[in-house]
């Protein structure tokens, strides 16, 4: 129970850090040298030649801000990791500094936040380059996860009818959950040749989205040829088929078109966003669900690759041995008395492992929060109040995500064959 709020006081924690630092960069004020207190805060120890009023300078301004509070909370996550390295019992003192000595903690967060101001922007500027390489890692991380995860559902709901029996409920699920991904594969291959083929940048140009179109038909071709080697890789890996080919495409046809969203020559839907037939509702609606996005993936690939790193530690813990011991009060002597209320209301000692790795924890979590802050910063480039993640960095990164995606599942269907030596 110690570790589960801990890990939840650290996603708040998190939470905090994003939603002010997506706040100040989506209300940045007319200019740094102004009299408002945000102005004075993003000009802190600012390097702009150019001046202070410069749009450039503000522009450096939002992202360093962005890069100075994930910064903070990276450090922060980067100390409780080296600090609990090979702590994963609590008979280990040092589990201490991940579960318990929150005033220490929350100090030490706080003073985090405070001293990058006192550090120069072009450290920061520099930083975002590190937090890019991490966050492609994360992504990396991600993909390999997800795949792991389909070929582990899949082969669990296989189990639950038996492979012989395709008629089976479970086997009708999955039949309608992989038509229903292949459906939205195909919706969103179809919005794509739609509204992303018309050059909006220069209406009056001719071609120019020849690029954009390349990427969605390559990538209609791609996960269609990986549906069809799923089907034939059965013959070696049972853990193929349907299910995982129509995750994958599905998931691969997603980030292409988040890719093609990201970039404004050719978006008939970013165009339309601004005239007066857009669908009414906040502007920041579609920032605040990225940023939501963001947040839920850095959490959930944190608890995922600290099990990862375990190797499964949450399923090998005998339930013989108790996670959390305590001491049996003698309830059934009454001479006891006060004695045994006592000791029935004293908080109980936390013995035994505690589950996961809190370093890994950490270090995912570091990751993680590197990884919102490249969303929030447009990967490392100057951007506009109230845009998120719209940009010629932001789309290459997609459309290589999506394409590695679809390799790292390819080799897994041919890996059986190549490396026969290996057990799989």
């Amino acid at each position: 129970m110690a570790g589960r709020w801990a890990r939840i006081t650290y996603l708040a924690l998190a939470v905090v850090t994003i939603l002010v630092a997506g706040v100040v960069r989506d209300t940045a004020p007319a200019s740094l040298t102004g009299d408002e207190v945000l102005s004075k805060v993003l000009s802190v120890n600012m390097d702009c030649p150019e001046g202070l009023d410069s749009k450039d300078c503000m522009a450096k301004a939002l992202r360093t801000f962005v890069l100075r509070m994930c910064f903070a909370t990276a450090v922060f996550h980067l100390c409780l990791a080296l600090f609990t390295i090979g702590a994963s019992d609590y008979s280990n003192p040092r589990v201490m500094l991940h579960s318990g000595l929150w005033p220490v903690k929350l100090g030490m967060w706080l003073l985090l936040h405070v001293m990058v101001f006192f550090i120069s922007s072009s450290f920061f500027l520099a930083f975002g380059w590190v937090a890019l390489i991490a966050s492609v890692f994360f992504l990396l991380i991600q993909i390999v996860i997800f795949i792991e995860w389909i070929y582990e559902w899949n082969e669990t709901w296989v189990q639950l009818d038996g492979t012989e029996n395709v008629t089976g409920p479970w086997h009708i699920l999955i039949l309608l959950i992989s038509v229903l991904s292949l459906g939205a594969a195909i919706g969103m291959t179809v919005v794509m040749f739609m509204w992303f083929g018309k050059n909006t940048a220069d209406p009056t140009a001719e071609g120019g989205c020849e690029l954009y179109t390349f990427f969605t038909s390559f990538n209609l071709v791609f996960w269609l040829l990986l549906t069809l080697g799923s089907f034939r890789a059965t013959a070696w890996n049972h853990a193929t088929g349907i299910l995982p080919s129509s995750l994958i495409s599905a998931f691969m046809t997603f980030k292409v078109l988040m890719a093609l969203y990201a970039q404004n020559q050719c978006n008939q839907l970013a165009d339309g966003s601004d005239t007066s037939d857009k669908i009414p509702g906040p502007p920041q609606l579609l920032t605040a669900i990225s940023i939501i996005i963001a947040i839920v993936l850095a959490a959930y690939n944190s608890v995922v690759i600290t099990k990862a790193h375990e190797d499964g530690a949450f399923s090998c813990v005998s339930r013989a041995v108790p996670l959390v011991e305590m001491d049996n009060a003698n309830t059934n002597n009454m001479e006891e008395g006060e004695a045994s209320e006592a000791r029935e209301s004293e908080e109980p000692a936390l013995s035994g492992p505690v589950g996961y790795n809190p370093a890994a924890f950490h270090f995912a979590f570091m990751l993680g929060i590197l990884y919102v802050a490249m969303q929030l910063t447009n990967w490392n480039e100057d951007f506009k109040p109230g845009e998120i993640d719209k940009s010629k960095a932001s789309m290459w990164i997609k459309v290589v995500d999506s394409w590695v995606l679809g390799l790292v599942y390819l080799w897994s269907l041919i890996a059986p064959v190549v490396l026969k030596d290996r057990t799989w």
